[in-house]
């Protein structure tokens, strides 16, 4: 009971802040039977594109395009929980962002947004510097009933990408969270009452992504998340991201990687050409046929 009520304070930010019960120094000791014996769906993991299955039968991805609704004007609250700076959502579950669609059958809520430095997921075997979890709640379940179903979470993940000069687009994303970091530094640090533009934190290629069925990457490493990796990032400047050295959580804030364990990783399909084009791709292919045939009659 106590691991349970401490799992539902990580993830909806409880109002009594207590000191960390685990650490990222010693993953053998973390609290729950999925975190010490692997289990069967474990997260994060190495995404090897060249084993990703594009899901042209809709196998898994079976939902339409992604769905953000909400996350343009955000309540939310923030905290240095001692393990990474979180922001939840606050107020009524009515105003909370939601998203749906693509592999996600439900309609989900956030329950708040966190940040790993360096990347948990990597691909081809590359991390990037950071990586931003968006972290759902089914919105037909309770937390509890959540945390013992097969999809009951969805986590929408961002890479980020530093770099020395941002233009404007990635200097707004890097400006939406960094207005916050300096006032969550220590442990315990809390701000409340505040309105995030979160579609700034977005990947800007929403359609395209990595999904596999998962676990939360923290104890008890619930096998319930349905994961959704962005693979094109956003951006950090040097010195945005040298402020997150500043924040007080220890020497790293990322769980080792897990085996695949034969679990399929998939990537939407998607077509840019139209109904015209392939007429005029068709009509080009006949043509070029026609000529080869004539050729072939000389």
């Amino acid at each position: 009971m106590y691991i349970h009520i401490y799992l539902f304070s990580e993830l909806v930010a409880s109002n009594m802040y207590k000191e960390p019960l685990w650490n990222y120094d010693n993953e053998s000791k973390w609290p729950g039977l999925k975190c010490k014996e692997g289990g069967k769906r474990q997260s994060p993991i190495d995404i090897r594109t060249s084993d990703v299955v594009k899901d042209y039968t809709k196998k898994f991805i079976k939902y339409g395009s992604l769905k953000l609704n909400g996350y343009h004007r955000a309540l939310v609250s923030g905290i240095n929980n001692g393990h990474t700076v979180q922001f939840s959502s606050e107020g009524e579950e009515a105003i909370h962002p939601t998203v749906t669609g693509g592999p996600l059958q439900h309609l989900y809520r956030l329950e708040q947004l966190h940040f790993h430095w360096l990347s948990e997921h990597s691909v081809n075997g590359n991390k990037y510097p950071m990586e931003i979890h968006f972290v759902h709640v089914r919105a037909d379940l309770t937390v509890g009933d959540a945390l013992v179903s097969k999809d009951g979470l969805a986590i929408l993940s961002v890479f980020c990408n530093v770099q020395a000069e941002l233009d404007d687009h990635q200097q707004e994303a890097s400006a939406e969270i960094m207005q916050y970091i300096p006032k969550l530094l220590d442990t315990g640090d809390r701000i409340s009452g505040v309105l995030m533009d979160m579609t700034k934190l977005m990947s800007p290629n929403m359609q395209s992504y990595y999904t596999y069925a998962g676990s939360l990457t923290s104890p008890e490493c619930n096998e319930a998340v349905i994961w959704i990796i962005f693979d094109t990032p956003i951006y950090l400047s040097d010195a945005d991201y040298r402020m997150f050295g500043k924040v007080g959580v220890g020497r790293h804030n990322f769980r080792s990687l897990q085996r695949l364990n034969h679990h399929l990783v998939f990537q939407p399909v998607t077509s840019h050409i139209t109904t015209p084009q392939l007429v005029r791709v068709f009509d080009d292919a006949f043509k070029m046929l026609a000529e080869f045939f004539k050729n072939i009659n000389l």
